[in-house]
């Protein structure tokens, strides 16, 4: 489709500053920090800790009978720490009208600027087939929620979903791909407001130039209950594209751990 209606958008604002959780890897090669709050990623932070990325970065669900749920706001959320010490969090998300639950696991990796979000989602209500489990980027490159492009690309026959702004571009992947994409203006075309009023990714817009955008993916989970997103950073699309597939090759957040452990072990 061409590019999205309703350039540029609302006005862009920031998150809430209340928050969950904070995390980074201890290696230098990562140089990526993650705030959460209300049961979703918020602020994505590189290459410097004062560069804020994202404004959030959480899931919308959808299903039979007009049925809209944003876990950010209509789900209760438990956060808990598998690890004392260790900035690894596991989010449980229980829709408040008892139709769903979503786990996540979050980590960055030690090797890549990535932010690794693992998904499960449980019908609590009804079948899993019942439901469409989207995930939402507001895209706040370089601390703008103004002048950010969105696009939908693919990388070696991959498909993503990108945003970037001054040199800076940001990638999401999945690591079992996706039904649909579709970027827009926030308030105009964005996900949003698609699933709000339609309950799927009826427009499906392929770019978003200069303006307040955000970035939306169907989550393929029909042969799966489970599927890891990254969210990767790179100085071109498809510099952050190879990251973001390098780091979903070995999604594991064993390593991120042990350095974690081994530093509390080095310094009580």
């Amino acid at each position: 489709m061409p590019n999205a209606p309703g350039k540029p958008g609302i006005p862009p604002k920031w998150t809430s500053a209340a928050k969950d959780g904070v995390g980074t890897a201890l290696c230098g090669d990562s140089a990526l920090w993650f705030t959460l709050s209300h049961g979703i990623v918020d602020e994505v932070y590189y290459p410097r800790p004062d560069l804020a990325n994202t404004r959030d970065f959480g899931l919308v669900i959808t299903g039979p009978e007009g049925f809209f749920s944003e876990e950010k706001r209509d789900a209760d959320t438990e956060v808990t720490r598998p690890d004392p010490g260790v900035p690894l969090y596991e989010l449980t998300n229980t829709c408040k009208q008892g139709r769903y639950r979503v786990r996540k696991t979050i980590w960055s990796d030690p090797r890549r600027p990535v932010l690794l979000v693992k998904v499960g989602f449980e019908a609590l209500e009804g079948r899993r087939s019942d439901y469409r489990v989207h995930a939402l980027v507001a895209p706040h490159v370089c601390n703008r929620g103004a002048d950010n492009t969105a696009w939908v690309g693919d990388f070696k026959g991959v498909p993503g979903l990108f945003a970037s702004r001054d040199r800076l571009t940001l990638a999401l992947f999945a690591s079992r791909g996706w039904h649909r994409r579709s970027v827009g203006y926030v308030g105009a075309s964005d996900g949003w407001q698609d699933l709000q009023e339609h309950g799927y990714l009826a427009w499906a817009w392929d770019r978003a130039t200069h303006g307040n955008v955000a970035m939306t993916g169907e989550l393929d989970l029909s042969r799966h209950p489970e599927t890891v997103l990254a969210l990767s950073f790179g100085r071109s699309s498809s510099e952050a594209a190879l990251q973001a597939r390098a780091a979903l090759a070995d999604a594991d957040p064993e390593q991120y751990v042990a350095e974690w452990r081994d530093w509390h072990e080095r310094h009580t």
